[in-house]
């Protein structure tokens, strides 16, 4: 890692995202010069910890971003709506992690170790974003399938951990789990129902094609980071009771017939990515146990179509959090020091 120091500002500090981000940057050793903690009016004046000493928490609508070299917007996508733009004006170059910005043509979407390739394109508007942590998870084990096999479709299942929706999410999970197990009315204000031993197959509102903003997201995510809007690709979003960690079914269509041996072994010799490989005395990779605070990917249940070695299935499991959303920003932010700042 090179010996500059880079002023970073984190915007949504005291998110689920911002609190993993700092502690990603002490274990990979960021070269981090002077570090602003900044989020909203109802987070300012308190503190955070980051390297066993508190910091202030800035007041987004009043911080001044030109003290910082480099700004990761990780809390909400409205901070980003309104703050990002002032601050690449201010000098900064931001990593967008809330989604506000991921569709727009003139900014790059980047999943590092995907198309970080893709990271040039930021000086358009000195601002670049990432997908959403299902997206994350997705593309970094499309990507190896589609180089050596080639991609005609994907069905995908996604499984999202209600940590998705931030602290409030789990907290919400956390109270009706305390509530039922106590014969309590289990209240519901996060999500549009209970989520406590139950399933929501409705992860946002429906467009005019019966699609939620989260199918929406990871279709066109998926397009855009593999560079390809060719592949067809249908997907079903559920909410599940689990607090982090998202879980996705996938099947692939290949237009090379590689197998499943082959394609697990493409995988496995995949950076950030594990395939495991079940008997019938050992499990398949789970959120809990498996992947929970972990930097992998895991994937198990590998197998082919009985009648074509082009049609794979396959389970996905990460966190959501570390896997799925820190380590993308902190590995863009990497780059960005190493090559740009």
């Amino acid at each position: 890692m090179t010996t500059k120091q880079i002023d970073v500002a984190i915007v949504g500090a005291a998110s689920l995202i911002g609190e993993a981000v700092l502690s990603l940057m002490v274990e990979r050793e960021f070269p981090l010069g002077k570090f602003y903690a900044v989020d909203s009016v109802e987070q300012a004046g308190s503190h955070i910890e980051f390297k066993n000493e508190p910091h202030p928490i800035n007041e987004l609508a009043e911080f001044d971003f030109s003290q910082a070299q480099l700004a990761l917007f990780v809390g909400g996508p409205q901070q980003a709506a309104d703050y990002a733009n002032l601050a690449t004006q201010s000098g900064c170059i931001v990593v967008d992690g809330t989604g506000q910005f991921s569709f727009e043509d003139d900014i790059p979407l980047v999943v590092a170790g995907v198309n970080e390739e893709f990271i040039d394109d930021f000086r358009q508007r000195d601002l670049l974003a990432t997908p959403s942590s299902a997206s994350v998870l997705l593309t970094s084990v499309l990507k190896p399938i589609d180089a050596h096999a080639g991609i005609e479709s994907v069905q995908i299942t996604a499984l999202l951990a209600v940590s998705e929706q931030g602290k409030e999410g789990q907290e919400e999970l956390g109270r009706q789990t305390a509530a039922m197990m106590n014969f309590q009315e289990a209240k519901h204000e996060v999500f549009p129902e209970r989520i406590a031993f139950n399933l929501i197959p409705q992860c946002g509102a429906l467009d005019a094609h019966g699609f939620t903003l989260a199918e929406q997201e990871l279709i066109k995510s998926t397009h855009k980071v593999l560079n390809n809007d060719k592949i067809s690709i249908s997907v079903t979003a559920v909410q599940v009771p689990v607090f982090f960690c998202h879980g996705e079914v996938v099947h692939i269509k290949t237009k090379q017939p590689l197998g499943a041996d082959k394609i697990g072994e493409i995988l496995d010799n995949t950076s950030g990515l594990t395939v495991v490989k079940e008997t019938s005395a050992s499990a398949s990779p789970t959120p809990v146990s498996s992947v929970t605070g972990s930097d992998e990917i895991q994937i198990g249940r590998l197998r082919e179509n009985l009648d074509s070695k082009h049609d794979i299935s396959l389970w996905i499991v990460g966190d959501n959090i570390r896997r799925g959303s820190a380590i993308n920003s902190v590995q863009i932010a990497e780059i960005l020091v190493k090559h740009y700042l």
